[in-house]
Order: structure tokens, then sequence, then C-alpha cells
């Protein structure tokens, strides 16, 4: 069921984002990337249903050389498929290959190209990357200046998180940011450190954040998980824009739905039948491209359910895609 919008004035975040190169993002909703879970069934249904409106890769990592033309093509395939707006996102610290893959991936269609500065794995802190290189702010402006040159036919952003041990490092991080003008910056408001626990007055940040680097189109993220907190996250920090990931698991119509809060009308709220079925959908996508393990069906269906559902419990027995879908072609599953 589709959510009804009202007619309301045009909301900021219905906006049509520029991209450098001639390029847009059609609004300021986005979809964040999620390892493992936003792949060629996911987006694909998601994209059926019209619960998306653009997509940013999970990221490719760039760590000793070039990734060939075929490898990359594989990866960006399911995405431009879609016919939606790609931004590729890239991981690494050796600028010279980073600009080089992003130079083959705007020749393969992307509107712009996203660098990953805050993953918070242990193995990818580990190896310098991802929300690592938030410890060295000067290099990581000279990996944007020198992707800013390269990525003149496309779109340049980061996602961020607000430090890496403390969120009073974050004025000099978005300095060096700003010093490459990106098109946006994807702003979680936890750091590294923080990895996903409770942060009291964590949004606190972002608005810190609009008035340290207001030359910046800061999008929000973080702790979104309804329409309800999106417009919340506005209110209190007057983002540009917001993108949720995680919350996408608990409700994949939540960047539709927030979309008709921002039209001013009420999200439709989806019955459980509505969600096995559109979970059952992924599942006989992932099924169809030969995709082995079921593992993130079963944590979307955590999320979806809840740890305590009947469902859920007879799902995470599941082995393959194929057995999900076909526990979720029986009439009534239990929820």
């Amino acid at each position: 069921m589709k959510a009804t919008p009202h007619t309301a004035p045009l909301h900021p975040w219905l906006e049509r984002l520029p991209l450098a190169g001639g390029h847009a993002l059609p609004g300021r909703i986005l979809p964040g990337p999620m390892e493992g879970v936003t792949g060629p069934s996911f987006c694909t249904v998601l994209t059926r249903h019209g619960l998306a409106r653009c997509w940013i890769t999970p990221f490719i990592r760039i760590s000793d050389a070039v990734p060939r033309r075929a490898r990359l093509g594989e990866r960006l395939a399911p995405f431009l498929a879609t016919g939606l707006p790609v931004v590729a996102q890239l991981m690494g610290t050796e600028a010279a290959l980073l600009c080089h893959t992003a130079e083959r991936l705007q020749a393969m269609g992307v509107v712009g190209i996203d660098l990953n500065c805050a993953c918070p794995s242990r193995t990818v802190i580990g190896s310098g990357a991802g929300g690592a290189v938030l410890r060295t702010p000067q290099s990581l402006r000279q990996t944007l200046l020198a992707l800013r040159r390269v990525c003149g036919g496309c779109g340049l952003s980061v996602k961020l998180r607000s430090g890496f041990d403390r969120a009073d490092e974050l004025p000099a991080i978005l300095d060096a940011v700003a010093a490459a003008s990106p098109d946006f910056v994807v702003l979680h408001y936890r750091t590294v450190r923080e990895n996903y626990d409770a942060v009291a007055g964590g949004w606190e940040r972002l608005a810190r954040a609009r008035a340290v680097a207001p030359a910046l189109t800061l999008i929000g993220s973080g702790d979104i998980t309804t329409a309800a907190d999106a417009l919340r996250m506005h209110a209190q920090t007057g983002v540009a824009g917001v993108a949720p990931a995680r919350g996408l698991l608990h409700n994949p119509w939540l960047l539709d739905d927030i979309e008709c809060a921002c039209r001013g009308g009420r999200p439709a709220l989806r019955t459980p039948q509505e969600k096995a079925g559109l979970l059952g959908e992924i599942a006989e996508a992932a099924a169809a491209a030969g995709r082995g393990g079921a593992g993130f069906l079963v944590e979307i269906a955590r999320h979806m359910f809840g740890e305590d559902s009947p469902l859920f419990s007879a799902l995470s027995r599941a082995a393959t895609p194929a057995a999900v879908a076909e526990m979720l072609r029986q009439p009534s599953p239990a929820q």
C-alpha cells in the first residue's frame, strides 16, 4: 500500500540535488548504502515499487590496484539496471588509485563518486581506510582535492562521522572537506569510536556542523527509522537532506514515507502481510540471481518483525533465498 500524499508547500528535501557535470539527484532523501544488504535483489525490488529515487552503492574497496573494468561493471550493473541515478561509493587510502577508479566509473555512467570516510569496522579501521582517515584531516583534504580534479563530469560527495575519537574533531574535518567543494556531505552524527552506541543529544552535532560549515550541503544520518524521526531531525538541525540506512531494514518503505511526510501526508501503516510479501519478493529476486546465502534476508527479517517473532524464528533457520521465499509464500505466515 502506497502512502497517500496531500498538497503542501514544497519541502526543501524534495528539491533536486545538483551535482557537477550537469547531473542531479531527484531529491535529498537518499538511501544509505549497507554492505551485504544494498545489493541487486534489494535494489531491484525497491525500485520496482517506487521506493527509491536513486542509489548509492555499498563501498568498493580500493586497496593495492585499480579494479578491472569487468569487475567494476559487475558491481555497477544491478544499480544501473534500475534506471535510477547511481552514485558509486569508494573506500581506500591511495589517492591515485581512487582517482583512476573514479575515472573508470564515470565512463560507466555513474552520476557521482562518494568517498566513504565513516565505516567503523575494526577490519577497515585497521587498514587505515573508512573512518580511520578522519584521524588525518590534511590527508583527507588532499585526497578529496585530487578526486575533485578528476570528477569534473560527475558529482563528488563524502560520507563522514563526527570525528574519530571525539566530536570536537569535527570542525577540522569539515574544514578539510570544504576545501574540495563537494556537492554534498552525508554526516552520521556518531564518532567512529562510538560505533552505533546510543549518544544523548547526538543530533545537536549536526546542527553545530551546519554552523561551522554553512557552505556545505549536509545530509543527516543516524537513528532515522520513521518519517517522524526524519522531520524531527530537520526541525532540530536544519540539515539539507537525510540518508537513512539501517532504518530501511526496519521499514523498506521508509524513503517513500519520508517523502510523503514532506508533502504533508500521513505515511501508510504496513500490515505484517505486506511486509512478508515485500521480503518474499526480495528473496525471490535473490534466488533468481543465484545468491547463495540467506543471511541478509534473515537480518532484514530480524529488524522488520523483531527477534521474538515466530516468523523470524522460522526464517532464521533458512539456508538459502529460495527457502526464505518458499516460507513466505505460505498463505498466512506466522508473524
